[in-house]
């Protein structure tokens, strides 16, 4: 079999709007994290300060982003359908990344009165009940596990100051 040539600029598939919109959305906000991450003061006495993992974060959301864009201009674009066992006519399910959302509002709203540790453990605990999980005993333990763990690497490992809520003095 001979090789096929590339195709040429007319043969092209065209560019595709929504996937160039989002492409160019996750690249401004990494650009916008970026800007955020620049907006936290140094820490004091830490070796690893605030801004690090950010930064980190900030800069391959931009990349990928990039990379997105450059993907759609040249016309690459996601087709599901060829490249999973998936029907792209079904309805689309409104309701898990509602939870999700709502979960993360509600946790972010709470995070100054209850304290990190119960706000992220409700963040935690919508993302466990959006994908499914139903043994709520177990949800609850693991959220506020991991919560507690953020809570203390934070805290302890990068000197940052977060906020306690109901278990200052205990924490």
């Amino acid at each position: 079999m001979t090789p096929s040539p590339p195709p040429s600029p007319a043969s092209r598939p065209p560019i595709s709007p929504p996937d160039l919109l989002v492409a160019l959305g996750i690249t401004l906000a990494g650009v916008l994290l970026l800007f955020g991450t620049f907006q936290i003061p140094f820490g004091i006495n830490a070796v690893v300060g605030p801004r690090v993992f950010p930064l980190i974060v900030s800069a391959g959301i931009i990349v990928l982003g990039l990379f997105l864009t450059f993907n759609a201009l040249r016309g690459d674009y996601a087709e599901p359908g060829l490249e999973e066992d998936t029907d792209p006519n079904a309805p689309i399910n409104h309701v898990n990344p509602t939870i999700i959302l709502v979960g993360f509002l509600l946790g972010a709203v709470l995070l100054q009165p209850l304290g990190f540790v119960l706000g992220t453990a409700i963040m935690y605990f919508s993302v466990a009940y959006a994908f499914g999980e139903r043994r709520y005993g177990l949800m609850l333990l693991v959220a506020l596990t991991v919560s507690l763990v953020t809570y203390v690497m934070f805290t302890r490992g990068l000197g940052l100051t977060l906020p306690a809520g109901f278990l200052k003095g205990i924490l």
